[in-house]
């Protein structure tokens, strides 16, 4: 019995040994020009940031620490704001180096998966400056308050989303093997996006891959969507209105339903509150209701929205934020969202918003109305 307990104690070790080999990276870095500082190094994995510093040593400075899979990694320096290297973490040894004037000239090896992702950005690089040259018109029209130039380019924004992916698509049949192809994937399609759309892109990913915690995360997104695809019965869910009581999706069958997730800390959302307040206002009578979903944390600044935005149809909310109970039931990762139902409780339209979604209700309740402006 001693040697058999012996045998198996050796047996743990060695596997819990082999374990940790398996999620542990180090990180070593050495700066030409700057010889004195400290280094921080922010690592976010499954939803969580761990924040790590070291003291530069004639200019170099190392990390050690484990991740399960490849994870976004950032490195800033103290006093130096603004200046950053960003790059994919995994359980390898790496290493950086640069003279130190800006973190964000460091170049990183050791990693496989940092070569994939140079080839990637490459390819995204003209994706990159028109999102660049979109953004810096946005800031303007938003300074000015043009309404209409940030609404023409929020169709920009979604024909650069379209653009990317099929570079992304691209990219992962042509590495298959990559960890960097499945982590584009949850990019770019974890929000606005179908099971259709995702599914044959999925497909072309190596069979190990898929078998990833990754992988799985891919699939299980693809699942998801398919539950709330266009057509099928929006999935019941209850959560706590402003005063307390409790409410459903369910309650709400035999009218017309616009379920809008939002948040009261999100700025494109506030923006598309006036064009869901006209919309409201015209088909109020229509057998129409909205049911808004709160991505909200803080009961208080919930309901001073509500307030200040005019939102005179139905809220709830589990006031849990991002982990809000809808977030993995119905798929949603990026607001506004909304989904449009029928008098059965079934999808037929998504992510409708201003003139679209006027535009929609008109054709199933009718068009004696003025559309949003």
């Amino acid at each position: 019995m001693k040697k058999a307990f012996w045998f198996l104690s050796l047996a743990l070790i060695s596997s819990a040994i082999a374990k940790a080999s398996d999620t542990t990276f180090t990180l070593n870095g050495k700066f030409d020009k700057l010889k004195t500082g400290k280094v921080y190094l922010t690592v976010y994995a499954n939803g969580k940031s761990t924040r790590d510093s070291a003291n530069l040593k004639d200019g170099a400075f190392s990390f050690t620490g484990t991740v399960k899979d490849a994870a976004t990694a950032y490195l800033t320096m103290e006093g130096k704001r603004n200046d950053y290297f960003t790059f994919l973490i995994e359980p390898v040894n790496l290493k950086v180096n640069g003279t130190g004037d800006s973190l964000k000239l460091l170049v990183v090896s050791g990693s496989t998966i940092n070569d994939d992702d140079k080839i990637l950005k490459k390819r995204l690089e003209s994706i990159s400056k028109w999102q660049e040259t979109n953004g810096k018109v946005w800031t303007e029209a938003n300074k000015a308050n043009n309404k209409a130039v940030m609404d023409s380019l929020d169709e920009v924004d979604n024909e650069i989303l379209k653009e990317t992916r099929k570079i992304v698509a691209q990219f992962v049949k042509d590495y298959p093997h990559s960890m960097r192809s499945a982590m584009a994937i949850s990019e770019n399609y974890a929000y606005y996006a179908e099971a259709d759309e995702v599914e044959p892109v999925y497909n072309m990913l190596d069979k190990k891959l898929k078998s990833t915690k990754k992988g799985m995360d891919i699939k299980k997104m693809i699942e998801t969507y398919k539950t709330v695809a266009i057509g099928k019965v929006a999935p019941d869910f209850t959560q706590t209105t402003p005063d307390g009581k409790e409410m459903s999706l369910s309650s709400l069958k035999g009218k017309y339903v616009l379920v809008d997730f939002w948040a009261s800390w999100c700025g494109p959302c506030r923006r598309e509150n006036p064009n869901v307040v006209k919309t409201y206002e015209q088909f109020k009578d229509k057998n129409f209701q909205i049911f808004g979903v709160s991505y909200d944390t803080k009961k208080d600044r919930w309901e001073k929205a509500i307030k200040d935005d005019g939102l005179v149809w139905l809220h709830v909310s589990d006031l849990k934020g991002w982990q809000n109970g809808t977030s993995d039931q119905y798929g949603i990762k990026a607001i506004p969202a909304n989904l449009l139902l029928d008098k059965d409780g079934k999808i037929i339209a998504k992510n409708l918003f201003g003139k679209k979604l006027v535009a929609k209700l008109s054709e199933l309740l009718g068009k004696n109305s003025v559309a949003v402006q």
